[in-house]
C-alpha cells in the first residue's frame, strides 16, 4: 500500500512538473507571440501558420518515435470537439492579445479555474471549501496586481479585448474539462495533442481565402519566431499541459496555468523591456504562493471534485 501511495505521489508530482513547464513555454510563446503582431502579422495569419507548423510536427515526431496516429472511429466526434474548442481558445487567445496586452489577454484566460468550480457547483461535480475559495481569492487578486489592474488606464479602450479574453476563459475551461475527460476514455496525449490540431489546421487552410497573407512581410526572423511558436509555444506545452492532466484534475491544472501571466510579464521585461511597478511584484509573489498553498492542501482540494 505504501508503495503504490508513493508512487501515486510521484506521478502526481510529475504532473505538476509538466503543467508548469507548460506554463513556462506559454508564456514566452505569448510575448513572442506579441512581438510578431509588433511586426504586423496579423492574428489569423498567425494562428493558422501556428495550427499547421503544430499539427505537421507532431505527425514527424509521432512517426518517428512511431506512436500511433489512427484513432478508434468511437473517438473521432470527441476529438472533433477537443478541435472546436482548441480552435475557439487559439483565436480568442491571439486577439485578447492583438487588442489589449500579454498579461491582460492571459489573466483573462486564466479566470477559467472560477468558470470550472461555478460550473461543476452547478452541476453537483464540485464543491467549495475554504482551500478552494482562498485558491480563488488569492488567484485573482494575484492576477489582477501582476498585470496592473488597479490602474485605469489599463482598461481603458480595452472593451472589446475584455470581451474576447472572456470567451477565451469559457473556452480553456471546456478544454481542460473535456480533455480530462479523454484520457478516462483511454485516449493518450499524444492523440489528443496532434487530432485538434490537424482539425484546426484543416479548418483554416479552408478559410485560406478570408486570411490575407500577403499583409505579412515574411523574413527569416519572422520564420524563425513563427516556428518557434509553432514547436516551443504549441506542440511541446500543450503535450505537456495534457500529461499533467493524467494526474492533475482540471481546476488544479488551470490554478498552476495561472504561472503563465507570471512568466509572460518575466518575459515581456526581458524582451520587449516592459517595467514592473511594487504591486505588479506583489502580484507575482502571491500566485506563487497561491500555487505552494494549493500543494500543501491538494487532499482538500481533491476532495472538491467529482463528489
Amino acid at each position: 500500500m505504501a508503495d503504490v501511495t508513493a508512487q501515486g505521489s510521484q506521478a502526481r508530482l510529475l504532473g505538476y512538473a509538466c503543467i508548469v513547464s507548460s506554463a513556462l513555454l506559454f508564456g514566452i510563446a505569448g510575448t513572442v507571440a506579441k512581438m510578431l503582431f509588433v511586426a504586423s502579422m496579423p492574428p489569423l495569419v498567425m494562428i493558422a501558420l501556428r495550427a499547421v507548423v503544430a499539427s505537421a510536427t507532431l505527425a514527424l515526431v509521432m512517426l518517428a518515435l512511431r506512436k500511433p496516429i489512427r484513432i478508434r472511429r468511437a473517438d473521432a466526434p470527441f476529438l472533433l470537439e477537443l478541435g472546436v474548442w482548441l480552435t475557439l481558445v487559439n483565436v480568442t487567445f491571439f486577439y485578447a492579445i492583438a487588442l489589449t496586452n500579454v498579461a491582460l489577454a492571459l489573466m483573462l484566460e486564466y479566470t477559467a479555474p472560477m468558470l470550472i468550480v461555478a460550473a461543476g457547483v452547478v452541476l453537483g461535480t464540485h464543491r467549495l471549501n475554504r482551500p478552494v475559495v482562498l485558491i480563488l481569492a488569492g488567484n485573482a487578486l494575484g492576477c489582477f496586481l501582476l498585470v496592473g489592474g488597479y490602474d485605469p488606464a489599463l482598461w481603458s479602450g480595452n472593451a472589446m479585448g475584455a470581451i474576447v479574453g472572456l470567451l477565451c476563459a469559457v473556452s480553456f475551461a471546456a478544454y481542460n474539462v473535456r480533455c480530462a475527460d479523454g484520457h478516462r476514455r483511454g485516449l493518450d496525449s499524444w492523440s489528443m495533442t496532434f487530432w485538434p490540431f490537424f482539425l484546426s489546421a484543416l479548418f483554416w487552410l479552408v478559410a485560406t481565402p478570408a486570411i490575407d497573407y500577403s499583409a505579412v512581410e515574411m523574413s527569416w526572423g519572422l520564420a524563425g519566431f513563427t516556428l518557434f511558436v509553432g514547436v516551443f509555444g504549441t506542440v511541446i506545452p500543450y503535450w505537456l499541459y495534457l500529461e499533467g492532466l493524467r494526474t492533475i484534475d482540471p481546476f488544479p491544472a488551470t490554478v498552476i496555468g495561472m504561472l503563465d501571466p507570471v512568466f509572460a510579464g518575466l518575459t515581456a521585461y526581458a524582451l520587449l523591456g516592459e517595467r514592473f511597478d511594487p504591486p505588479q511584484v506583489a502580484g507575482m509573489a502571491l500566485v506563487c504562493a497561491v500555487i505552494l498553498y494549493l500543494k500543501r492542501n491538494e487532499a482538500a482540494v481533491q476532495r472538491t471534485e467529482r463528489v
